[in-house]
């Protein structure tokens, strides 16, 4: 009697496990998103708000967004609550720490098994989240091309897979963050150098490159909006030349990975970045040759001669169409 009571229960048991597991795999609710999309933002609400907008549109579904709050004035919290999306999560920063402790906020709060991040400036092409994961079946993550305001961005021509000799000299196929995704135990042994300055992007890169595997599609599936707002390469040109350097420490850190030559390429090619709009050209480029060398200043120059050339090509291709 004991040993039929004792398989009944053992029935039943049973019988409810498979219950709660059905539960479970029928709702999706209470299941981890496949991707984690991190967006870290500070005072630009309605830029945020086209940002979000684009990674809801995706055709690709299974994600969270986490919006990192660096410390705004403005009321991020209700903008965020106002698209009543449960995949949406907010985390605020009580003190502000810029962009790379955002994005590390982010990681760290992350489910996904893929990371995404989106600067809260620009949008992404629907498809881009359902292309990159096709991507990340070969890759330990995966970039894009962009564009700028609509304007397709020139395609790079190259291989799927991202060198690490193309990071050394200074190709960083997609730009920014913005066109990244990465296995999620990637980005959480990797992290953002958050004592950088600037270029941590192309420092995050780099780090992966040297110990994982990247791929890149050679399609624009970012949009960068380079508008009036304070994106940080507007404000460089405001910077004497000391100020830049100051703001280089990235260079500093990889100088023997850049290696001599494109250590003093590199100085050169932002130091002399929107040279054109500057009060004193000739006493900036006085200053670039005499630290960095005159063959390097001309190469930066003949190269920045060129981006605006293909630049102003297609914009004008654009508004003839």
């Amino acid at each position: 009697m004991v040993g039929v009571n004792l398989l009944g229960l053992e029935a039943r048991v049973a019988q409810s496990i498979a219950l709660v597991i059905i539960r479970i795999v029928t709702d999706k609710s209470s299941l981890v998103a496949t991707v984690s999309v991190i967006i870290p933002t500070h005072n630009r609400i309605e830029l945020l708000k086209s940002a979000i907008n684009s990674v809801l549109a995706q055709t690709y579904q299974d994600l969270e967004i986490i919006v990192v709050d660096d410390a705004s004035s403005a009321n991020i919290r209700d903008v965020v609550a106002g698209f009543r999306d449960k995949r949406i999560r907010y985390i605020r920063h009580e003190t502000n720490r810029g962009g790379s402790a955002a994005r590390n906020t982010g990681i760290t709060a992350a489910q996904g098994a893929y990371i995404a991040f989106l600067d809260d400036d620009d949008e992404w092409d629907p498809v881009k989240t359902e292309a990159q994961l096709k991507l990340l079946e070969k890759y330990d993550a995966a970039m894009c091309m962009y564009s700028i305001d609509g304007a397709a961005a020139i395609q790079s021509g190259r291989g799927t897979a991202v060198t690490v000799d193309e990071l050394r000299r200074g190709f960083v196929r997609g730009g920014s963050t913005s066109a990244l995704m990465v296995r999620s135990h990637v980005a959480k042994d990797i992290m953002f150098d958050e004592n950088l300055p600037k270029c941590q992007d192309w420092d995050f890169c780099i780090r992966i490159a040297q110990k994982y595997t990247i791929g890149c599609i050679d399609e624009p599936l970012v949009r960068y909006n380079d508008g009036e707002h304070d994106r940080i390469s507007n404000i460089v040109t405001q910077l004497s030349a000391p100020e830049i350097e100051k703001r280089l420490q990235m260079l500093d850190k990889h100088k023997t990975f850049f290696g001599p030559i494109w250590y003093k390429r590199h100085m050169c090619r932002f130091l002399l970045y929107g040279v054109r709009h500057r009060p004193e050209i000739m006493k900036h480029i006085r200053y670039v040759a005499v630290r960095y060398g005159m063959s390097n200043v001309l190469r930066a120059l003949g190269k920045r001669f060129w981006v605006i050339l293909a630049e102003r090509t297609k914009y004008r291709y654009k508004a003839t169409r």
